[in-house]
């Protein structure tokens, strides 16, 4: 027979081993809601600081949803470009980079287009930019690298954007 051994409670900061138990010795702590019951009353709600926090809240996301919108676009042989030509997503193929200052506004900034594949612009030559970028062609003519030296200018017409102001580009 196995004589059973009164269970042995572990000293402070030494790990339990296999078997062991661990008996409370004083009642059992308070549940959560306990607590939450107990600190109810303590608490009292500010009517006009709560709405004040809100509406803090409600501004702030407000002014954050109307931040710059982008917008990216081809680069036509016309100092124009059709509002239905601009796109939302960043592609290859689109060299110009547009930024509005909200939905609603009728003039925008544009500068060559990060997401634009640089080797496109350079294989085929960077005359299509003409319109829309000022720019001075190497001796060469033979660049590998298109940068951003100032922001052009467009304003909104009827059907369009139009150039006001070219943006200017360094080709090296």
């Amino acid at each position: 027979m196995n004589p059973t051994q009164p269970p042995v409670p572990p000293t402070p900061g030494e790990p339990l081993e296999i078997g062991q138990t661990v008996e409370w010795s004083a009642s059992a702590p308070p549940s959560i809601h306990e607590l939450i019951d107990a600190s109810a009353e303590e608490v009292t709600i500010d009517r006009d600081a709560r709405v004040e926090s809100l509406m803090a809240l409600e501004d702030a996301a407000a002014s954050a949803a109307a931040g710059p919108i982008h917008y990216y676009a081809p680069a036509p042989d016309v100092p124009s470009i059709e509002h239905r030509k601009l796109s939302p997503n960043p592609l290859p193929q689109m060299p110009l980079l547009i930024t509005l200052a909200h939905a609603d506004a009728t003039t925008a900034q544009f500068c060559f287009s990060p997401q634009a594949d640089q080797s496109r612009i350079i294989g085929n030559g960077v005359r299509e930019l003409k319109e829309f970028f000022a720019f001075e062609l190497p001796p060469t003519e033979q660049f590998t690298t298109i940068t951003n030296l100032t922001a052009g200018k467009l304003e909104k017409t009827d059907g369009s954007w139009q150039v006001v102001g070219k943006a200017v580009i360094a080709l090296s």
